[in-house]
């Protein structure tokens, strides 16, 4: 649903967080509320959408203010981590990822997404 080109464009294989926030935002999202569904829409909305949220926001400035890089670690993750080699020659998003995702009841990263973290110098 979150790659219908019918929906979000003829760009929809791209990571583009721009479309959530220029002017493709009224012609896509505010068309229909029922093609974005993290938490769903309409009255079965999730009732934790804002907790998760807010959640979500605490997390990533918490990590941000302990560490002054964050970068993949392709070289430690074990093989099932890496994309497969066909996905290289394909279109969209596939030809570029670094991570295999997979879909089960929601998202992940197959194999985990192995990082590597610089701490930051609280000190400066």
């Amino acid at each position: 649903m979150h790659r219908r080109k019918d929906l979000w464009g003829p760009d929809a294989e791209e990571f583009d967080p721009d479309r959530f926030i220029d002017e493709r935002l009224k012609k896509y999202l505010l068309k229909n509320s029922f093609i974005f569904l993290p938490f769903n829409a309409g009255p079965r909305i999730c009732l934790g959408q804002q907790f998760a949220y807010n959640e979500m926001s605490f997390m990533i400035i918490r990590f941000l203010q302990h560490f002054s890089s964050i970068s993949l670690d392709e070289d430690s993750a074990p093989p099932e981590a890496h994309p497969p080699a066909e996905w290289a020659q394909g279109e969209g998003r596939r030809r570029i990822e670094r991570v295999f995702p997979k879909i089960h009841l929601t998202m992940y990263a197959n194999g985990g997404m192995w990082l590597k973290m610089k701490e930051a110098d609280n000190n400066a």
